[in-house]
Parts: structure tokens; sequence; C-alpha cells
């Protein structure tokens, strides 16, 4: 499936973000900033509604995948495009200095750079534009929570193919630290490297060809 791509003249690398291009978890950051978001905003029933969901999440009584998707809908109806840049900025601090250095060095001058996440695309995509980047492949908010699939895993892996499919793009690198991202890295073994893996995941993905680490 991936060699009909290898043939395309523009390269692009793709970055995982939680861990890899950045130092802590996005979502956290973004849970943190929201209540008080959303009050600055005057909405403070949609300021409890974030907590309330935060509370259950925290009680193991709903899903990671649940959780996400209320609070990505309530900020989307409530947050404006500063309110997004703002918590882009915020999450450009954590940006890991190794992982930076490399997708920006002047050898990858001419390729595009995308953020390839299992985060929400409301903040994803603002972010790439904070770091100078193309855009981002992430979870895409659907009307119903039914319908909402975490860019993770093989669905991934399809991302990267469509946005390969729709812009030209051959595959460069793959930068990734967790083993969600193995559909990707078993496509690209040897494109894919690794972000201060621990022992057990080097272990993991050298079965799938992969020995390249950062």
């Amino acid at each position: 499936m991936v060699e009909r791509f290898q043939g395309y003249a523009k390269g692009a690398t793709f970055v995982d973000l939680d861990g890899t291009l950045l130092t802590t978890n996005s979502l956290h950051v973004f849970m943190r900033r929201m209540p008080w978001t959303l009050l600055r905003r005057r909405a403070v029933g949609a300021s409890i509604a974030s907590l309330w969901w935060m509370t259950l999440r925290a009680s193991r009584l709903m899903s990671h995948r649940a959780m996400k998707w209320h609070l990505t809908r309530i900020a989307s109806r409530h947050y404006d495009e500063s309110d997004w840049e703002a918590l882009a900025e915020k999450l450009a601090e954590y940006a890991n200095p190794r992982v930076r250095e490399y997708v920006e060095a002047p050898r990858l001058k001419d390729c595009a750079v995308y953020i390839a996440t299992a985060a929400p695309e409301e903040y994803a995509i603002p972010l790439s534009r904070a770091m100078g980047y193309d855009g981002a492949v992430a979870t895409r908010l659907t009307e119903r929570e039914s319908d909402y699939t975490e860019m993770r895993g093989r669905k991934k892996l399809e991302g990267i193919t469509e946005l390969q499919e729709k812009e030209g793009l051959r595959v460069e690198s793959f930068l990734t630290d967790h083993y969600d991202d193995m559909p990707t890295a078993s496509a690209y073994p040897g494109l894919t490297i690794l972000v201060n893996p621990s022992k057990k995941m080097s272990e993991i993905f050298r079965h799938s060809g992969v020995t390249r680490y950062l």
C-alpha cells in the first residue's frame, strides 16, 4: 500500500504529539485551562459541565474517549479562535528541543511537517501553525459520541495515507514514542524514529524492523 507514495517528489515528516513533539500530555493542559477559559467567556454552566465530565473520568465512570468528546464539544461551542491560539502557544512551550531540531534541520527544510496525533484537531491544527508546521492529522469532532474515533492505531495510518493521497506526499520520517503507533511504524519501519523509548518499547518496535532512535 505505501510503496506507491514513495515516488512522490514532496517529502513529509509526521510527528506524534504527546511524549514525542511535546514533553507533556496536551489533553491535561487543555483540561487544566478549560474551566477558567469558560469562566472568562462567562459560560458558567459550560465550566461546571466540563468539571463534571472530568470528575466522571477521574472516578472511572467514563471512558477517556467519551470524556474527550464531551470536553471538545463544549469547547467548540464556547471557545473562539483566540482561545485555541492561546492554548496552542502554551502547548508550544513544552516542545521537545531534540525533536524540533530534527524536524527543522536544514536537511529536512524542503520537507513538509505534520503533527499526527490522537489529540483533538481543534488545538492540534493551531499548534501546528504556532510551530510553523504544515498541518495536523488529528481526531475530528463528530455530532454523536458513538461516531467519535480517535486518531490512533490503524486510524492514524489511514489518516496519514489520506493526506498523502490528497497532497501528493511521501513519508520522509515518522517520529513516535508510543506502541499505539505500531501500524504506522510497521508500514514505514525504516523511516520510523523512536523518541526516548524505554527498553521494553525498543524491543517491541525492533520486532517490526524499527531500529532508529532519537
